[in-house]
């Protein structure tokens, strides 16, 4: 796993965590959105990953 690779998924369950515990509606459907994104960026990195074979 890349170092690039384990921070995202450390910023992932940071970010989770967070989810969790909000409150506000607001905060929570902006923490999702960058969810949304980071796990996208996650697919990417994996997907390009594997096509490279590294």
């Amino acid at each position: 796993m890349s170092v690039e690779e384990r921070h995202l998924l450390n910023k992932i369950r940071f970010f989770e965590d967070m989810l969790l515990r909000s409150k506000d509606y607001r905060q929570q459907e902006n923490i999702g959105k960058e969810l949304t994104v980071m796990r996208i960026r996650l697919q990417k990195l994996r997907f390009n990953k594997m096509r490279t074979g590294a």
